[in-house]
């Protein structure tokens, strides 16, 4: 929160609570990135999630250093989008 309550940044996280997790989603306002906003969010979900044996990120290549410097590491993966959902307002099926 900035000095008049207003949610700058924000982080969630998936997992099954032994094994694995994800972090799917980690936002700061542009006017907030660069004051340790990100990093308070990350580590205090890995914090949370410190007993999985893995939490992974797909990211971006712009802020892979972002995540190198919270010991991430580069790795490959795959993924599926549907930009017509990105919104989260269900869409109509059928």
């Amino acid at each position: 929160l900035d000095e008049d309550g207003q949610v700058v940044g924000f982080v969630n996280a998936v997992g099954d609570g032994v094994l694995s997790a994800y972090i799917p989603l980690l936002e700061v306002l542009e006017s907030h990135r660069g004051h340790g906003i990100g990093t308070k969010l990350v580590t205090s979900v890995i914090d949370a999630l410190a007993p999985c044996y893995m939490i992974d990120v797909a990211c971006d290549d712009d802020v892979v250093p972002f995540y190198e410097r919270l010991d991430f590491t580069r790795s490959n993966s795959m993924i599926r989008r549907d930009y017509a959902a990105q919104s989260g307002v269900p869409r109509s099926v059928g």
